[in-house]
């Protein structure tokens, strides 16, 4: 077996553990692209991440996945698409050549890998980010950073996304909404809070995907207490953008990155 599929096992256990509070049940997925190769790697449906083993992650092609959404960009989502969506999922394959359908939220990664030179993507449905995402003012509770780690590991603003299903349906609401972020920032998001779903990070290496995932969820820990107290305070949005991209925190955050690939 691969060590990238040994890699993604781990981080499935990590993120599955009852300690992390992240995922349950079947919640949550996993996905990354095979270094010098047009396919990416992701959980299979219905596996529990705490109980994935090396069989339980399918290859699925990048371009076909690709062209999909921007077929759905362009024309919509439509029982066509749909069905094509369903037919990719049920093509995928393990690294055996046992036929397993792919997860439903696998778009969410695409997206990850297509627009934003990610390739780890981690989706996660962590109790105190979803908790935020369900609530009624949760796009304002989205609307700035809390403390200056969220702005350098998590990026200055985060990506607020309002509820999409399960599917194609909800993948073309990422497009849509990190397409609409780089074109406003000139930059992708370093999270996406899905609304009344869940949480999506992303890096270069596992860890990067889980370090971010753990920040982020701190910060939503310390906006349910802000908002317990008062109110949330964010941080000026100029402060975020200056300690975000400060050289030194810049430095910082690529030897970390280094580190982990060690």
């Amino acid at each position: 077996m691969s060590e990238l599929i040994s890699q993604l096992t781990n981080l499935a256990k990590i993120t599955g553990a009852p300690e992390s509070d992240l995922t349950i049940v079947a919640e949550g997925n996993i996905a990354v692209v095979e270094p010098g190769k047009d396919r990416f790697l992701v959980k299979a449906s219905g596996v529990v991440m705490g109980a994935a083993t090396d069989d339980d992650w399918v290859y699925l092609d990048l371009a076909k996945c690709s062209q999909l959404l921007v077929d759905a960009h362009k024309q919509g989502v439509s029982k066509k698409l749909d069905q094509a969506f369903d037919q990719i999922l049920k093509s995928s394959t393990t690294a055996q050549g046992k036929v397993r359908k792919a997860s439903i939220e696998t778009m969410v990664h695409v997206v990850a890998f297509a627009l934003m030179d990610a390739t780890w993507s981690l989706h996660t449905h962590p109790t105190p980010v979803v908790a935020l995402a369900a609530s009624k003012d949760a796009a304002k509770h989205y609307s700035g950073t809390v403390f200056p780690d969220e702005a350098v590991v998590c990026g200055p603003v985060p990506l607020f996304l309002p509820y999409e299903s399960p599917g194609l349906a909800l993948g073309l609401g990422v497009y849509k909404g990190v397409l609409k972020y780089q074109k406003k920032y000139e930059r992708s998001p370093g999270q996406i809070i899905l609304g009344n779903h869940g949480l999506c990070t992303f890096g270069s290496v596992s860890n990067e995907a889980l370090s971010t995932t753990q920040i982020a969820v701190k910060a939503a820990k310390v906006r349910v207490g802000a908002l317990s107290s008062g109110g949330i305070n964010f941080i000026p949005k100029k402060d975020a953008e200056a300690i975000a991209f400060r050289p030194d925190e810049l430095l910082r955050r690529k030897m970390l990155a280094e580190q982990k690939k060690r």
